[in-house]
């Protein structure tokens, strides 16, 4: 029997904590697929969020090594603020939101799928294996590959299913709920190194500096002391255009290192503007043995929000997410 170890990305569903629930009257949310994207939107139409199927090229005159797909952009508030960006010229690598690991080790040699212009690895849409919508949610399940280059041999060491379903949470906010649950598909055991970034990572509009955003972690602390702290859920949050919005990240207490440790950047990131990024990285202190034969799962719950959230609301919101 497969040994499952839960440690979800869960963004949204049926949650039993309800601010005044909303009413769809008989509409339904709803799936767009594109050529390129697959759009969920609520049921009035607004597009919540978009998955990049096809792999999106770097800008011109950028190593072609820096493409891909499998990632969420744009995530956007219900008003229709973006929240993310991707190929920022910083960080090419950059994707909105997104789910590599960045020192891999397999037979006893070391990859880095995160970095992925250093031509090491990458990880691959296959397949949508479901695709779903109805009047409380809507949603879908993809299939990663998890890639690892030596020199021009490639190999698929680990594949992911990455599920990602939405609903409402109240007037102003949504949840997105993500499940990454990975297994390795050769007789070679994955080791997720120590490292001070990997996993769920969120690049931010780059409205957002030192000067109109910021963070705050369940356990009090602000961006000055977040990086490295272990937390259940943190709210990066900001001016967006004339008005503020924000995300709330809650890790699931079965995620493995539960209370996780985060990685955010310090205030003067990227020569001082200040740009905000944040990551569960529940490898950031150490180690992850992923044994071949067994798969396990990782689960987070994203409230995406207008205007502004407190810490009590969010300790609430993370006690219903965990029970």
């Amino acid at each position: 029997m497969l040994k499952t170890i839960v440690t979800t990305f869960l963004l949204c569903a049926g949650s039993a904590y309800v601010m005044g629930q909303v009413s769809n009257q008989g509409k339904s949310y709803s799936v767009d697929k594109g050529a390129d994207e697959l759009v969920l939107k609520n049921p009035e139409g607004k597009p919540l969020l978009s998955y990049r199927y096809t792999v999106k090229a770097p800008p011109k005159g950028v190593d072609a090594s820096y493409g891909r797909a499998g990632y969420i952009h744009p995530l956007q508030t219900l008003s229709g603020k973006v929240l993310t960006t991707i190929q920022p010229a910083d960080h090419y690598h950059h994707y909105g939101l997104w789910n590599p690991w960045t020192h891999v080790e397999y037979k006893g040699k070391l990859y880095d799928l995160w970095n992925i212009g250093d031509k090491k690895g990458t990880v691959r849409f296959v397949e949508f294996k479901d695709v779903f919508q109805n009047k409380k949610e809507a949603g879908f399940e993809a299939i990663h590959d998890h890639v690892i280059f030596d020199g021009d041999t490639e190999t698929v060491i680990m594949r992911e299913n990455w599920r990602i379903v939405v609903t409402q949470l109240d007037g102003n906010r949504y949840l997105c709920d993500i499940r990454s649950t990975l297994t390795p598909v050769t007789d070679t055991d994955v080791i997720l190194k120590e490292y001070r970034y990997a996993g769920l990572g969120f690049r931010a509009t780059p409205e957002w500096t030192n000067m109109n955003s910021s963070v705050l972690t369940s356990s009090g602390k602000s961006r000055k002391e977040a990086d490295g702290s272990l937390e259940r859920w943190a709210i990066m949050s900001g001016q967006l255009g004339d008005a503020e919005g924000g995300v709330l990240f809650l890790s699931h207490p079965e995620n493995y290192n539960f209370p996780e440790p985060i990685r955010v950047w310090p205030e003067d990131a990227n020569g001082g503007r200040g740009d905000q990024f944040f990551n569960f990285s529940p490898t950031k202190n150490m180690d992850w043995l992923l044994e071949t034969g067994h798969t396990y799962t990782l689960q987070y719950r994203l409230v995406i929000f207008d205007g502004v959230l407190s810490a009590n609301e969010a300790e609430q919101i993370w006690q219903s997410f965990a029970k």
